[in-house]
């Protein structure tokens, strides 16, 4: 995955609260991936370095469309605001995203698919 995240054929956005819920999650991630601390502040550090982070402000408006569309579930809703801003995919393995419409949802398989293609 990094591959991707690092691709310059790519470009990554996220709404402000990414990083906040990365890192409220930090030691179950650690555990999955066996990064040591210094190891996940590192990668993190660069990840942050990659992804622009869109301010709430820039697509609050469309935070009631994106809940409607996930049925009132709120937690995903700035992800689905934000790619409704930009008419972006989402890069997701959350299955709602893919039954909502409006919104295409993509796992890692197929952006990796989607680069392929268009080289």
């Amino acid at each position: 995955m990094a591959d991707l995240i690092f691709s310059p054929k790519i470009s990554l956005i996220a709404p402000e609260l990414l990083f906040i819920e990365i890192r409220r999650h930090k030691e179950e991630i650690m555990k999955k991936s066996d990064l040591s601390f210094v190891d996940f502040d590192l990668l993190l550090a660069l990840i942050e370095g990659r992804v622009a982070i869109v301010p709430m402000k820039e697509f609050i408006y469309l935070l009631p469309k994106a809940e409607k569309l996930l049925a009132g579930h709120k937690k995903d809703a700035p992800y689905v605001a934000l790619a409704l801003k930009f008419d972006c995919p989402v890069w997701s393995y959350e299955k709602r995203f893919k039954t909502i419409g409006h919104v295409e949802s993509l796992t890692t398989a197929e952006v990796r698919a989607r680069l392929k293609s268009q080289a």
